[in-house]
C-alpha cells in the first residue's frame, strides 16, 4: 500500500476508534444528573457503567475474534458505528432502568467490535518496529474522544439545566457527531492481510494455537487486565469522587475531567509508543515487558489521588495516575500484535478485549462501589477507589515481572 493511501485509510481508522470510545464515555459526564432524576443508586450507576458495557462484548468476544480474523474488518467497522449511534439515542429515550442496561449493551458491543477490527487493521498497515507509534496515535485519538465527551457533556448538561429532562436532551446532542463519522467508513479499504497461511485454521486448531503461546499470553494478558481494571474505574468514579469530595458544579467537572483525559492521553500514549518501538529496536519483547512491569509499579502511588485532601494534588496524581495506564494499554496492545502471528491476532484480541471488558468494564466500577459502601456509603468513593486501583497496579506489576522470562529477544515480524 502506497504511503499517501496508507495515511489516509489510518486517519479514517483513527476517526472511527475516537467515535467508539467517544460513544462509550458520553455517559460519564451526565451520570450524576442521571442519578438524581432517575433516583438511581451508586450501584446502578455502575451497572450502567461496568456489566451493561461488558455482558455483550464478553459473550460475542470468541465469535467476534474468529469473524475478524476470516471477513471484512471495514464493514464490521460501519456496523459498530451505526451501532453506536443507535444505542446513543436509545439511551437518550430510554424510559427504565432496564432500557437505559439495554442501549449500553449495545454500545458496549459496538465498542469491542470496532477495538477488534481496528488493531488488527492496524497490524497490516505497519510493521512491528512502527506498531507501537501507530497504536499510540489511535490511542490518542480515543483519549480525545473520551475528552471531548467529558467537555461537550458538561457544556450541555451546564446548558438544558431542567430537573427532569436535561441529560437526556443531553445525550440526544452528543449524538449527533458521530453520524458524519459514520459515513467516513465508506471510504476505507480492506488492506491485505500479512503473515497469509496457506489454509485457513479449524476454530479447533486455533484456539490449540493460541494455547501454544499461554506462557506468553498469560502474564501479558493478566498485566494488562490489572491496569486496565484500574483505569476503568477511574474513568467511571473519578468525575463523582471530585464533584463529592470538592463540592464542584458538573460542568467545572466536565472541564478538569476533559483536560486531565486528553493531557494524560496524549503524553502517555506518546510515551508509550515511543517505548513501545525502542524496546523492539534495542532489547525486543523481553526488554518490553520489563518497561511494563516498571510503569505498573509507579501507578500504584499515583492512585492514591482519590484520597488527596488537596485539590491541586489530587489533580495532578490523576493526570499521573491515567498517563501511565494509557502508556501501558498501547505498549501492551503493541506487544501483543508482535508476539502473536497473524492468523491468530484477531482471536487473541477479542479475548483479550472480552477479558477486559469482564474484569475492567464490568466489575471494577462494581468493587469500587460496593466497596464504598462497605466501609462509608457515596462519601467513602474515594478511598474505594484508591483501595482497588492501587492494588490493581501493584498485581499488574508482578504479573509482567514474572512473565518476563519466557519473553524472546528479537522481534517477531
Amino acid at each position: 500500500m502506497k504511503f499517501d493511501q496508507r495515511s489516509l485509510q489510518f486517519a479514517l481508522l483513527t476517526t472511527v476508534a475516537v467515535a467508539a470510545l467517544y460513544a462509550r464515555t458520553a455517559v460519564s459526564p451526565l451520570q450524576e444528573s442521571m442519578r438524581v432524576t432517575l433516583a438511581l443508586s451508586d450501584n446502578q450507576l455502575a451497572m450502567l457503567q461496568g456489566p451493561a458495557l461488558a455482558i455483550a462484548p464478553v459473550a460475542a468476544a470468541v465469535p467476534l475474534g474468529l469473524l475478524v480474523d476470516r471477513f471484512s474488518r471495514v464493514r464490521i467497522l460501519f456496523i459498530s458505528l451505526l451501532a453506536n449511534v443507535l444505542g446513543t439515542l436509545a439511551t437518550a429515550a430510554a424510559p427504565t432502568f432496564a432500557a437505559l442496561f439495554a442501549a449500553r449493551c449495545l454500545i458496549g458491543l459496538a465498542h469491542t467490535a470496532t477495538s477488534t477490527a481496528a488493531f488488527s487493521l492496524l497490524s497490516d498497515l505497519y510493521g512491528p518496529t512502527q506498531r507501537g507509534r501507530a497504536s499510540m496515535a489511535i490511542v490518542i485519538g480515543q483519549f480525545a474522544g473520551m475528552a471531548a465527551a467529558f467537555a461537550l457533556g458538561g457544556i450541555l448538561a451546564a446548558k438544558f439545566s431542567s430537573p427532569t429532562s436535561s441529560w437526556r436532551i443531553a445525550m440526544m446532542w452528543l449524538a449527533a457527531p458521530l453520524v458524519p463519522v459514520l459515513f467516513t467508513t465508506l471510504g476505507m479499504r480492506e488492506p491485505p492481510r500479512g503473515g497469509v497461511v496457506v489454509r485457513a485454521a479449524s476454530v479447533r486448531e486455533s484456539f490449540a494455537e493460541l494455547w501454544s503461546e499461554r506462557a506468553l499470553l498469560v502474564p501479558l494478558l493478566t498485566g494488562m487486565l490489572m491496569i486496565e481494571v484500574a483505569d476503568c474505574a477511574v474513568l467511571v468514579w473519578a468525575a463523582p469522587a471530585l464533584a463529592r469530595n470538592f463540592a464542584l458544579a458538573p460542568d467545572r467537572v466536565g472541564e478538569i475531567m476533559s483536560s486531565v483525559v486528553l493531557t494524560s492521553g496524549v503524553l502517555g500514549s506518546v510515551t508509550g509508543g515511543v517505548l513501545a518501538d525502542w524496546c523492539q529496536r534495542v532489547g525486543g519483547p523481553r526488554t518490553a515487558i520489563g518497561v511494563l512491569g516498571l510503569l505498573a509499579l509507579l501507578s500504584a502511588p499515583a492512585a492514591l489521588f482519590a484520597i488527596t485532601t488537596r485539590f491541586a494534588s489530587a489533580s495532578l496524581l490523576l493526570l499521573v495516575f491515567l498517563l501511565l495506564a494509557g502508556a501501558i494499554i498501547v505498549m501492551a496492545v503493541a506487544l501483543l500484535t508482535i508476539v502473536v502471528r497473524s492468523e491468530l491476532r484477531g482471536l487473541c484480541l477479542a479475548a483479550m478485549i472480552g477479558a477486559n471488558t469482564l474484569f475492567g468494564v464490568a466489575l471494577a466500577p462494581l468493587m469500587v462501589s460496593l466497596l464504598s459502601g462497605a466501609i462509608g456509603g457515596p462519601t467513602a468513593i474515594g478511598r474505594a477507589m484508591a483501595w482497588v486501583c492501587a492494588t490493581a497496579g501493584l498485581l499488574g506489576a508482578a504479573a509482567f515481572s514474572l512473565g518476563r522470562q519466557y519473553f524472546p529477544r528479537t522481534v517477531t515480524a
